[in-house]
């Protein structure tokens, strides 16, 4: 499942510890968006299917004027759309701006922020966490 973020919502589910957040940031009227949006629900319903709790999905609409101001102020306005952020212990630590057009490669980058996780920190990252 993927929860659509506000500027309300934004920092209280992907500024906590626990899970990996991934939130892509997109454009209603974009065409590698609307591409890239259908993989990206698969995807999130790959990870629900597989009962992974421990990576949490998100989407969060740039153009809209209020949300726009939002990503000004926080300074995570990117070099365009479709931008992946990752969150991880309250922190963005990854950031790819890109079109996927297959779900089995956007499931590849997502694992190998994982893998990036586990050498990181040198612990496991435990994908069935709640």
């Amino acid at each position: 499942m993927i929860t659509e973020l506000t500027p309300e919502t934004f920092f209280s589910n992907v500024h906590i510890e626990g899970p990996l957040h991934v939130v892509m940031h997109y454009g209603a009227t974009c065409g590698p968006c609307k591409i890239t949006m259908p993989h990206y629900q698969v995807v999130a319903s790959h990870f629900q299917e597989y009962n992974i709790k421990n990576v949490k999905f998100y989407s969060f609409h740039n153009w809209e004027a209020t949300n726009r101001i939002f990503l000004e102020q926080h300074k995570l306005i990117s070099g365009g759309v479709p931008t992946f952020r990752y969150f991880y212990m309250s922190d963005v630590i990854h950031e790819i701006v890109s079109s996927y057009n297959d779900p089995n490669i956007l499931k590849q980058a997502i694992m190998d922020v994982i893998k990036g996780i586990e050498l990181t920190t040198k612990t496991e990252f435990d994908l069935y966490a709640s």
